[in-house]
C-alpha cells in the first residue's frame, strides 16, 4: 500500500461511501444505534427516578406520570421498530424508512424529558433552575454518547429535550434563566459539532466495514469457486488418467517420462505390464530396465537412449525382453526429448508397444506370401510348358486333319469320312487358339511379353478384320457395315488386330439372329475410336467379369466359355494405354475402344 494511501485512510478522507451504498450504510448505522444505546435505555429510568426525587417539591403526580408514560413508550417503540426491522427477510431493503421511525421514537423520548424540563422549572429559585440546566446537558451528553451515529436520530431526541426548558428560560427573563439558556445554547452548539464528528467517522467506519463484508464475501465466492474448479480438475485428472490407463491397456501401450529438474523417472501401470512386472512392484530404473532387455538387443537399446540425449531428436528401436513364463515379447519403442529455449533437454518421454502378434501375423504373411508367390511361378510355368507340349502333337492333328479333307487323300473316300475330319480340323483349331490364348497370360503374368512399336494404319487394318469376320457373320445372321476413316496409332500390329478380331467375334457370338452391327472409326483429340453398334441389346462385355487373377476364372456368358480371349483382349487394349467402355442406346449397345494416335502414344 502507498504511503499516501494509507495517510488519507488515517485522515479518514478516503472512506466515505458512494451514494448507491447510502441506504445500507445507514441501515448499518441504524443498528449501530441500536446497540450503541442497548446500555443506558433502560438506564435512564434510574436517572429519571433521582431527578423525580431531586424536584419531588416542584412535580405533581400527573407529571411525573406522563413525563415516564412517553419516556417508556418511546423506549418500548424503539424496541418494536428493532425488532420489526431484523425480523424481516431483507431488512436492508427500506433502511431509510426504518431509520426515520428510529428518529421519531427518539423524538417520543425526548419529549418526556423536555416535558420533565418544563414542569420542573423553578421560577424563583435559581439554585434550581442551575442544577436542572446540568441534569439536561449531562442528558444531552449521554445522547451525544449513543445517538449521534445517526444524526436524526440525536437532532429529534435534542430538539424534543431541550426546546421546554429553554422556552421556560425565555418565558421567565430573568438574568439567570437567559443565563442558562445562552450557556445551554453554547452547549448545544459544541455538541453538536462533537455529533457531527462522530457522526462521519461512525459513517466512514461503516462503510469500511460494509467493504470489508463484500470483501469477504467476494474472497469466500472465489474461494467456493476455486474449491470447486479444484474439485473439477480433480474429477477431470482422474477420469483422463482412468481413460488413459485404460486405452494403455486395450492398446497395450505403456509410457515412461524423465524430469532432469529432479532426476525422476516414472513408469505407468501398462509398462510394468509390458515388462511382466506387477504396477508399482519396483521403482523406475533404466538400469533395471535395461537388465531386461534380451543380451542380443541391448546394446543396441542403450545405443540408441544414447542417441536421444546427445541429438535431441526422436528415435525408435525394436528388440525383445527376456523370456516372460517361457515367451519372448517384442516390443516397439519410441523415445522423444523436450528441450528449453537455450537447447537444454529438461524432459525425456518414450512409449514401449508389444509388437509381438503383430509381428508373428506379419511373419505368417510373408511365409504365405512367399508360398503363393511359388505356386503362382509354378502355375505360370506348368502353363506356359503345358501349352508348348500340347502345340506339337495339336500341330501333328491338325496337319493330318488338313490332309483328310483334301480330295487326292481321301483314303476312305467316303463323305462321313470327310466330315469326321473336318469337325477333327475345327475342334483342333478351337483348340489351339485355346492354348495360343494361355500362352499369352502366362507370358504377360511372368513379364516375357513384349509389345512392337510400329506404326499402324487402321483402315486398312479395320478392313481386313471385318473381312475376316464374314463367315462368323454369315453363319449368325448378321450383318456388319463399316464406315469413318481415322489417322494411323502406334502399337503392335499383330495385338491391335488380335484386340479388333476378339472385339467383332465376342460381338458376332453374342448377337440374335438378323441383329445389325456398324464399325465407325473417328479422331478424337490425341484418341481414335472405334465405336461398334448393335441394334440389339448385348451383355457388357467390357466390364471386368472375365479377368483372370492367379488360377481363378470366372464363366462370362456361357458356361463352356472361360473368357480367356476376353481377359487377354482387355490387357493388351491396357497395354496399349486404350481403354474400352460400353453404353447402352435406345434398344441396342454401342462398345468404344479408344487407342492412342501415333505421336501421342
Amino acid at each position: 500500500m502507498s504511503a499516501d494511501r494509507l495517510k488519507r485512510l488515517i485522515d479518514e478522507t478516503d472512506a466515505t461511501p458512494e451514494p448507491a451504498d447510502r441506504p445500507l450504510t445507514d441501515a448499518v448505522i441504524a443498528e449501530r444505534l441500536y446497540r450503541a444505546s442497548r446500555p443506558t435505555r433502560y438506564m435512564a429510568f434510574l436517572f429519571m427516578a433521582g431527578l423525580f426525587a431531586a424536584f419531588w417539591h416542584t412535580l405533581q403526580g400527573w407529571q411525573m406520570a406522563l413525563c415516564f408514560a412517553f419516556n417508556l413508550g418511546g423506549t418500548l417503540w424503539f424496541d418494536h421498530l428493532r425488532r420489526r426491522f431484523a425480523s424481516r427477510p431483507d431488512p436492508f431493503a427500506a433502511a431509510d424508512v426504518w431509520t426515520t421511525r428510529f428518529a421519531l421514537a427518539s423524538a417520543v423520548t425526548g419529549t418526556g424529558w423536555g416535558l420533565l424540563g418544563w414542569f420542573a422549572f423553578a421560577p424563583d429559585n435559581f439554585e434550581s433552575q442551575l442544577t436542572l440546566g446540568f441534569a439536561m446537558c449531562g442528558l444531552i451528553t449521554l445522547s451525544v454518547l449513543t445517538r449521534s451515529v445517526h444524526l436524526p436520530s440525536y437532532y429529534t431526541f435534542m430538539a424534543a429535550t431541550l426546546t421546554p426548558p429553554l422556552l421556560r428560560c425565555l418565558i421567565e427573563g430573568t438574568p439567570g434563566a437567559l443565563t442558562i439558556a445562552f450557556c445551554g445554547v453554547v452547549f448545544v452548539i459544541f455538541t453538536s459539532i462533537w455529533s457531527h464528528n462522530a457522526h462521519d467517522r461512525e459513517l466512514r467506519s461503516a462503510a469500511l466495514r460494509l467493504r470489508n463484508a463484500e470483501l469477504i464475501h467476494e474472497v469466500e465466492q472465489a474461494r467456493a469457486m476455486a474449491e470447486t474448479a479444484r474439485d473439477l480438475a480433480e474429477d477431470n485428472y482422474h477420469r483422463t488418467l482412468d481413460s488413459l490407463q485404460n486405452a494403455q491397456r486395450i492398446g497395450n501401450v505403456g509410457n515412461w517420462d524423465w524430469y532432469a529438474a529432479t532426476d525422476k523417472l516414472f513408469w505407468s501401470d501398462q509398462l510394468y505390464r509390458l515388462i511382466g512386472k506387477a504396477p508399482g512392484s519396483m521403482t523406475p530404473d533404466g538400469e533395471a530396465f535395461l537388465a531386461l532387455v534380451d543380451a542380443e538387443d541391448r546394446d543396441r537399446v542403450t545405443e540408441r537412449l544414447k542417441e536421444v540425449t546427445r541429438s535431441g531428436t526422436r528415435v525408435t528401436a525394436e528388440f525383445r525382453l527376456k523370456p516372460i513364463d517361457g515367451e519372448t515379447r517384442i516390443l516397439f519403442a519410441v523415445t522423444e526429448a523436450m528441450q528449453d529455449e537455450t537447447g537444454k533437454i529438461v524432459r525425456i518421454a518414450g512409449t514401449l508397444r508389444d509388437v509381438t502378434q503383430q509381428r508373428d501375423y506379419e511373419n505368417a504373411l510373408i511365409a504365405a506370401k512367399a508360398v503363393a508367390e511359388r505356386a503362382s511361378r509354378a502355375k505360370t510355368n506348368f502353363l506356359g510348358n503345358l501349352s508348348h507340349e500340347l502345340r506339337t502333337p495339336l500341330n501333328a492333328v491338325i496337319g493330318f486333319a488338313e490332309m483328310l479333307t483334301l480330295p487326292r487323300t481321301g483314303a476312305a473316300g467316303t463323305p462321313r469320312t470327310a466330315e469326321y475330319a473336318s469337325l477333327i480340323l475345327t475342334s483342333s483349331r478351337e483348340l489351339l487358339v485355346l492354348i495360343d490364348d494361355l500362352l499369352d497370360i502366362a507370358q504377360i503374368e511372368t513379364g516375357q511379353m513384349e509389345l512392337k512399336s510400329e506404326t499402324i494404319a487402321m483402315a486398312a487394318l479395320i478392313a481386313e478384320t471385318a473381312a475376316q469376320a464374314q463367315p462368323a457373320l454369315e453363319k449368325a445372321d448378321c450383318r456388319l457395315e463399316v464406315s469413318g476413316g481415322g489417322g494411323d496409332i502406334r502399337g503392335d500390329a499383330q495385338r491391335v488386330r488380335q484386340i479388333l478380331a476378339t472385339l467383332l467375334a465376342e460381338t458376332i457370338r453374342l448377337s440374335p439372329p438378323g441383329n445389325r452391327l456398324s464399325l465407325a472409326s473417328a479422331d478424337e483429340q490425341t484418341m481414335l475410336r472405334l465405336t461398334l453398334t448393335s441394334e440389339a441389346p448385348l451383355p457388357d462385355i467390357a466390364a471386368d467379369t472375365a479377368l483372370l487373377h492367379g488360377f481363378e476364372a470366372r464363366v462370362a456368358y456361357h458356361a463352356s466359355d472361360l473368357g480367356l480371349h476376353l481377359a487377354l483382349m482387355k490387357e493388351l487394349v491396357r497395354r496399349h494405354h486404350g481403354d474400352l467402355r460400353s453404353e447402352t442406346r435406345g434398344d441396342g449397345t454401342a462398345l468404344h475402344l479408344r487407342l492412342p494416335l501415333a505421336g501421342h502414344a
